[in-house]
């Protein structure tokens, strides 16, 4: 896990924590099922690793798109594996739009 998902992670637990206590640190990690010290060493950007299965109950437990959470991992899930497989011409076309999209707006 890089410190750029570290810190997303991080700021998006915080930022519901103000309005619900049940979202600390050690309440979070317990309800996606690692020690809450893990989730800390995630959230300080220090090597560590989920599954896709922890990533998707993370992104569901902070409100996000579990694809979001997999492609800033550098991960993918089965349901995008299986879609790029099925028309990966189409995907290919998709991503190549993305990235001609990013490299305008620099």
């Amino acid at each position: 896990m890089s410190k750029l998902f570290g810190d997303y992670i991080r700021s998006r637990r915080e930022s519901i924590r103000k309005a619900d206590p049940e979202y600390s640190i050690r309440k979070v990690a317990k309800r996606i099922g690692i020690h809450h010290s893990y989730l800390s060493k995630i959230e300080r950007g220090e090597p560590a690793s989920l599954c896709e299965k922890r990533i998707i109950a993370l992104a569901e437990e902070l409100g996000d798109d579990p694809e979001l959470l997999l492609a800033m991992n550098g991960k993918v899930s089965e349901a995008v594996r299986r879609a790029v497989f099925a028309d990966p011409e189409r995907v290919v076309s998709l991503l190549n739009q993305i990235k001609s999209t990013g490299a305008e707006r620099k």
